[in-house]
């Protein structure tokens, strides 16, 4: 049965959804909508966002791993997007769908955090509410409204069960099913309720019968608690009284106790004002003193370094005298021992070289005789051929050598001529050297003794200037502590009047400025003078009454305010000089400055007096009403009242005191810089002279230290020529004694040569000649090395002694070097001369001052004597007084503290009465006294009862209630199992009734989407043969559904043996069975026929022709032959960086005309079968 249903999909808007980053809207049509594009352009994603916008929660469905992997990731030239939209419209003119409306639009929004929204028309809804008017309107989870790719082949290889739900979904099953689920669930709700309601009626019947005993015991507890309270609320009100009484006594000794001590108190206060008098007196006497007594110290200290530097100066100049007198002959000495130093280094060199010669000449001696010893023994060893043979080679070696010393004695003879020549110059250029030594080192003594003279200047010079320079340190450092004191006070004062309104007062006519300066302050009473000012602490100044009214009306005239001005001529009172005469304090006006303006501080500040203490002050205007008193912090007293100054003392005052203090530090550091630019100027004059001097006296003494060091390379170099000159000779001597030597030595060779050569008695001779010969030259051999050892000892000790002079002389240099810088002790002497004498001055100087320091120390002593007397006696009756005032403190406390624990005691009682008695004091206290057996104590017979009340244990007061109350619990609860147990009979009535419409409405429409899907079944493959079959045909609730195909000229039934393109054409001749039977108002497929062929693709296409005009088709696809058969086609690009696009073109034309050649193609066929017919029948 096909039935006509209006929900068409109208059209469908993504934003932000996977690939469709840009809002992307698809208007559908009715009948074939056709969606192509390449792979990867976003085709599936439509399916994808259709399912999404429709409630699905799986990411499996949606091919993702989580569900925020649909939001908009980003490409490489788009960022990705926070959410993801979608909204799908639909048709509802018939009103389908529950909802009077005939378009209904679901959107569904989900946020990368998460987020999720779901909205219906605009408005925010739950996904249950979208998922059930889907139900309603046809579209259900198991209709397969939506098919993605691949879901074909899981339709025939789902389970029978899964069949079934496909079925029940289109008959309108499931929500009768859901219906079912729920009244068997509140089916076993209320037989596990009717269960436990037995267990709480069961109990509560267990719990009448004690709570009935437990109402008779509280009832005989009541009368028995009754008369306990009666007794405690008497009690009570007795003890209550008793503290009244007590708290009545203890109150009027306090107040006796209070009023004695602010008498103590008023008397100590009085003498401590005298104390601060007598303590400032004993501390000025005794500042003064340890002022006298450090100054005292001070200068002995000074006398006692003056003393110690008089002392040393004398040594000192009498040290450099002593070494001055025999300078002179100390430089001759020193001299003289250098000229003999160098004239016996000179001859240790020759020594030296005359021994190193004669050393090498024993060795070479020495040599000679070890290789002759050594021939001799292998001579010895040879027969007579091999002898003549050796011999004749010593002889050939002996010639070879003299032939090589005497023409090393040639070049050596060469040699010594050259050194004979750089001598000579060598002794001229030291002549030289020594004249230039001469002349310099008389340039720098003088101008050593000049550099001395300008250094004592310049020394003199940097010291006055530094001390000028720490002078002027301390002063700057002094204006900038008043400096930020007067920008401290200008800050606190800011803003407190209005400075256009002052600037255009100050410059009205008649007005002579702040009356603050003109009273010139000191800084010790500024805030004393702020305090006695008050109000016109900031006014200004007027000459008369009719400047002040001109000043005022231009104030007013400029629209400001907050001006105070007052007019110097007010007469003051006169009484204020014998109050503080009275009163032992000084009158404010007294302590004004010497520039102060009397007149206007007489009218200000006239009946205003400065007392140490402000209850000192508040005795004075007390006594005289008409007089002011204020303290040195700024507290302001008055017969009316007092105010309390502000800790910074902040005032007008005050910021005129720092400013006048600021000039004065500024006038003395200007002083002081110009002194210490002055002298500056004269170290820099001394220092530039200093330093020009001083570069002479360098540049001589660089001068000097170049000839000297010249004068030694010379001397150094002419010493190494006379050494090379020494050696040379040596060298000639030795050639010619080695060569005689060897002379002898070839005569003799020769002699023994001939000997070998000669007869046998010869050569008999010949080697007992040579066995002597051996003897002799080991005898002569040992007599050459103890020379060779002897003349080794003679040079190391010639060595050693040239070593000892060349020290010595280092020292004598030295000690020259010294000897030249004692000119300067002459200066030196007089120096420490004049520091003597200053000293010994000064000396005489400070022990006058000492002696006077003394006499007044003296004085101050007995002074302050006298005032530590005054001071100690005050001291006395202070202590005396504070221990009297100590003791009534102790007193008043004591009586406070009895008087708060009395307060507590009646606190506690009354406590006691509301907790115990719930019960005022008032109530306690008027109640009478109760009736008692004759001779009966009252607080007996309470105990008596409390006794009782425990006795009778833990009560129940609420017991007669609780039983009345369970009682009607139980006949509640009989009544609701009678409810209970009607409920549920009608919810297995209702259940049985659902079974039966389950069971009538699922075989209905599964004989018809059978019927169906044979003839689908046929449509698709011609001939073969397509049925359903249902598992348990014994219980149609349950029962599976199973699909069954058999295609022409196979004899297979089974689905799995058929092939891919067969399975597929079977599944979709089952969903479209289903679709006919049950339509729902559109379905999406998505490349459901991507395995079939063209034949068997037109054969989807008659399918999706059965269904052209009753639903509303979207199919995704590839081929060509689906796009052709769209009513509309839409495709899905994607640019390389970019996101997908929808572009949609109408087919309507086109379908016409296919449509006609369709019909014709039928029309053809149709008159061909017939021919045919017609030509088997002849």
């Amino acid at each position: 049965m096909v039935t006509s249903n209006t929900v068409k999909l109208k059209h469908l808007t993504l934003r932000g959804f996977k690939s469709f980053a840009d809002r992307t809207r698809l208007d559908f049509s009715s009948g074939v909508n056709v969606v192509v594009g390449p792979n990867g352009s976003g085709k599936s994603n439509i399916l994808d966002a259709l399912a999404w916008v429709m409630g699905t929660q799986g990411t499996k469905s949606l091919r993702t791993e989580k569900m925020e992997d649909v939001v908009f990731a980003g490409t490489a030239t788009r960022p990705p997007l926070s959410r993801a939209e979608v909204s799908l419209s639909f048709a509802n003119d018939d009103q389908i769908m529950p909802l009077n409306l005939a378009e209904i639009t679901i959107t569904r929004r989900l946020y990368r955090d998460g987020t999720s929204e779901y909205e219906l028309n605009g408005a925010p809804c739950r996904l249950l509410d979208i998922q059930e008017l889907l139900s309603d309107g046809g579209i259900g989870r198991h209709q397969h409204v939506l098919v993605g790719q691949g879901e074909v082949g899981d339709v025939l290889s789902a389970r029978p069960e899964d069949h079934r739900a496909v079925i029940e979904e289109a008959a309108g099953v499931t929500k009768h099913r859901s219906r079912r689920d729920r009244a068997m669930r509140r089916l076993e709700r209320t037989d596990h309720d009717v269960e436990r309601l037995n267990d709480i009626l069961a109990e509560k019947k267990k719990v009448l019968r004690p709570l009935k005993r437990q109402a008779n015991a509280a009832a005989r507890y009541d009368s028995v608690r009754d008369e306990a309270l009666a007794l405690r609320l008497w009690l009570g009100g007795e003890e209550l009284r008793g503290i009244a009484v007590r708290q009545k006594s203890a109150t009027i000794e306090r107040d006796q106790a209070a009023d004695l001590r602010d008498r103590s108190d008023e008397e100590l206060d009085e003498l401590r004002g005298t104390l601060g008098a007598l303590r400032a007196n004993a501390g000025e006497v005794g500042h003064a003193l340890e002022r006298d007594t450090a100054a005292a110290a001070r200068l002995e200290t000074a006398k006692e370094r003056l003393r110690r530097i008089s002392i040393v100066a004398r040594e000192r100049s009498q040290s450099i005298a002593a070494r001055l007198e025999g300078a002179d002959e100390r430089r001759e000495d020193l001299e003289a021992e250098r000229i003999q130093l160098n004239v016996d280094i000179v001859a240790g060199s020759q020594e030296e070289n005359d021994a190193r010669a004669d050393a090498e000449r024993r060795e070479t001696a020495l040599r000679a005789l070890e290789d002759e010893e050594r021939s001799l023994a292998e001579q010895i060893q040879l027969p007579a051929e091999s002898v003549v043979a050796n011999l004749r080679g010593d002889l050939r070696a002996l010639e070879t050598a003299d032939r090589r010393d005497k023409s090393e004695e040639q070049q050596t003879t060469s040699r010594i001529s050259v050194v004979d020549d750089r001598i000579a110059g060598e002794t001229t250029e030291m002549e030289r050297l020594s004249d230039s030594i001469k002349t310099t080192d008389a340039d720098v003594t003088s101008l050593h003794d000049q550099y001395l003279a300008k250094k004592e200047v310049r020394v003199h010079s940097e010291s006055s200037w530094r001390n000028a320079d720490d002078v002027k340190t301390e002063l700057r450092l002094e204006a900038a502590g008043a400096g930020a004191r007067v920008e401290a006070f200008e800050a606190a004062l800011d803003g407190l009047v209005d400075g256009n309104a002052r600037r255009i007062a100050a410059e009205a006519e008649g007005v002579l400025g702040a009356i603050v300066p003109k009273l010139d302050a000191p800084r010790e009473i500024a805030a004393a003078l702020d305090a006695a000012l008050g109000p016109w602490r900031d006014a200004l100044l007027t000459t008369d009454v009719s400047s002040l009214h001109d000043a005022v009306n231009a104030v007013k005239g400029s629209g400001g305010g907050g001006v105070s001005f007052v007019v110097g001529s007010t007469n003051a009172t006169q009484n204020v000089a014998a109050v503080a005469e009275r009163f032992g304090v000084d009158v404010l006006l007294d302590l004004l400055g010497p520039n102060a303006d009397l007149e206007l501080g007489s009218a200000m500040i006239g009946d205003v007096v400065l007392v140490q203490g402000w209850k000192m002050g508040w005795r004075i205007v007390s006594e005289a009403s008409d007089v002011r008193a204020v303290t040195p912090e700024g507290d302001m007293i008055t017969r009316v009242g007092m105010a309390v100054a502000q800790p910074d003392g902040v005032g007008p005052a005050a910021l005129e005191a720092a400013r006048v203090s600021l000039e004065v530090v500024k006038r003395n550091l200007a002083r002081a810089e110009s002194h210490a630019n002055a002298e500056r100027r004269t170290f820099d004059v001394a220092a530039d002279d200093e330093r020009l001097v001083l570069e002479r006296l360098e540049a001589a003494e660089a001068l000097l230290a170049g000839f000297t060091e010249a004068l030694g390379l010379v001397d150094r170099t002419r010493s190494a020529s006379l050494e090379e000159h020494g050696r040379l000779t040596q060298r000639i001597n030795a050639l010619g004694e080695a060569g005689a030597d060897r002379a002898k030595r070839i005569a003799q060779l020769r002699d023994r040569v001939a000997e070998f050569e000669g007869e046998e008695a010869t050569r008999q001779v010949a080697w007992d000649a040579l066995n002597k010969r051996r003897e002799e030259v080991a005898t002569l051999r040992d007599d050459a090395r103890r020379a060779r050892e002897e003349v080794t000892a003679d040079l190391a000790a010639i060595l050693e002694r040239r070593k000892m002079m060349e020290r010595r002389l280092d020292v004598v240099s030295e000690g020259m070097t010294q000897l030249v810088l004692l000119p300067e002790h002459d200066g030196d002497v007089d120096q420490l001369r004049g520091i003597q004498s200053r000293a010994e001055e000064a000396i005489a100087t400070v022990s006058r001052h000492v002696g006077t320091l003394r006499e007044r120390q003296r004085e101050m002593r007995s002074k302050l004597g006298n005032a530590n007397v005054e001071l100690s006696e005050a001291e006395e009756r202070r202590e005396e007084l504070e221990r009297s005032t100590r003791t009534l403190g102790d007193s008043l406390s004591a009586l406070e503290i009895e008087l708060a624990e009395l307060a507590v005691r009646q606190e506690a009682v009354c406590e006691g009465l509301r907790r115990d008695a719930d019960a005022t004091p008032e109530r306690a206290m008027g109640i009478e006294a109760p009736e008692l057996a004759q001779g009966g104590d009252a607080r007996d017979r309470l105990e008596s009862l409390q006794a009782d009340l425990k006795r009778m244990g833990p009560i129940n007061p609420l017991a007669a209630q609780e039983h009345a109350e369970i009682a009607a619990e139980a006949d509640e609860l009989d009544s609701q199992l009678g409810d209970l147990n009607e409920s549920r009979q009608e919810l297995r009535k209702v259940i049985s009734a659902l079974d039966e419409k389950m069971v009538a409405l699922f075989m209905a429409a599964f004989e018809e989407i059978s019927q169906f899907y044979s003839e689908n079944f046929s449509l698709v493959f011609p001939g073969g043969v397509g049925h359903l079959t249902l598992t348990d045909p014994d219980d149609p609730l349950t029962t599976g559904v199973e699909v069954e195909a058999q295609p022409a000229g196979k004899k297979v039934g089974r689905l799995s043996l058929l092939s891919g393109g067969e399975r597929s054409l079977a599944a979709l001749a089952f969903l479209f069975a289903v679709f006919r039977s049950r339509p729902s108002p559109f379905y999406v497929l998505d490349e459901v026929e991507a395995a079939l062929d063209d034949a068997n693709l037109h054969r989807f296409l008659r399918l999706v022709d059965t269904l052209r005009r009753s639903v509303q088709l979207v199919l995704i696809t590839h081929q060509q032959q689906t796009m052709e058969a769209a009513d509309v086609l839409y495709g899905v690009t994607m640019e390389p960086g970019e996101s997908s696009k929808v572009l949609s073109k109408r087919m309507t034309e086109r379908r016409e005309q296919s449509e006609e050649l369709r019909a014709q193609n039928i029309e053809f066929g149709r008159r061909t079968t017939d021919d045919r017919s017609q030509t088997s029948r002849i």
